[in-house]
């Protein structure tokens, strides 16, 4: 970010962006939830478990997320009207990063659906699954090391708090899920609800990193 935070803090509320930003994301989260589960329920992609069926809506809201960034990377004036920046001139001025950021959410998003669908329960055979999820993991840490490389100092204390939160969350909700187990009380998680977890708390972190330091507020 190129905007000082306490420009950002006292910036004029815009109610109509807010409504505006959040009707698109909830209407195409709405879609995209429903197509998925209505695919799910039909047995069409075989008979997916909750774990999986989680680990494809997490992957969805990932590669979401990242389409809505690229937009803004690949049309500013577009997404100058959703995202939560100043003006298009701010995405035109992060279109690197922001575009490294949107393929790094989609190729982690691909890889959690990827898993969510993959045999033996899934359509996609293992051997296929683990071939993409080593591509994508390579391709996402690839886009990410070359995002930190160009992001501004704020943006990188955002990233190492949001990952530290994402570390104790996962410890306070996998490690107490996994205490549970081991004394008795509830069923183990399986390997893919680590990953998913995982995914789902760094999001979770960001945003509430974020939220702390005003950057959510709509400008």
């Amino acid at each position: 970010m190129t905007r000082e935070h306490g420009d950002i803090a006292k910036a004029p509320f815009k109610w109509r962006k807010l409504i505006t930003s959040v009707l698109i994301g909830g209407v195409a989260g709405f879609l995209a939830a429903s197509g998925f589960m209505q695919l799910v329920d039909s047995e069409a992609l075989g008979r997916l478990n909750a774990s999986r069926e989680i680990a494809g809506l997490v992957g969805i809201l990932y590669l979401m997320t990242g389409a809505f960034v690229g937009i803004g990377a690949i049309n500013p004036g577009v997404g100058a009207r959703f995202l939560n920046v100043e003006d298009a001139d701010e995405l035109r001025e992060q279109r690197k990063v922001l575009g490294l950021s949107a393929l790094g959410m989609i190729a982690f998003g691909a890889v959690l659906v990827i898993l969510a669908l993959a045999a033996p329960i899934g359509p996609i055979p293992p051997g296929f699954a683990l071939a993409g999820v080593i591509a994508l993991m390579v391709f996402s840490f690839i886009t990410g090391a070359r995002q930190t490389r160009l992001t501004d100092e704020l943006m990188k204390a955002v990233s190492r708090e949001s990952t530290s939160l994402a570390f104790y969350l996962l410890f306070l909700f996998g490690g107490g899920w996994a205490a549970l187990a081991h004394l008795g009380y509830a069923a183990g998680p399986a390997m893919l609800d680590w990953i998913t977890m995982f995914a789902a708390l760094m999001l979770i972190s960001a945003f509430w990193v974020c939220g702390r330091r005003g950057m959510l507020m709509p400008r």
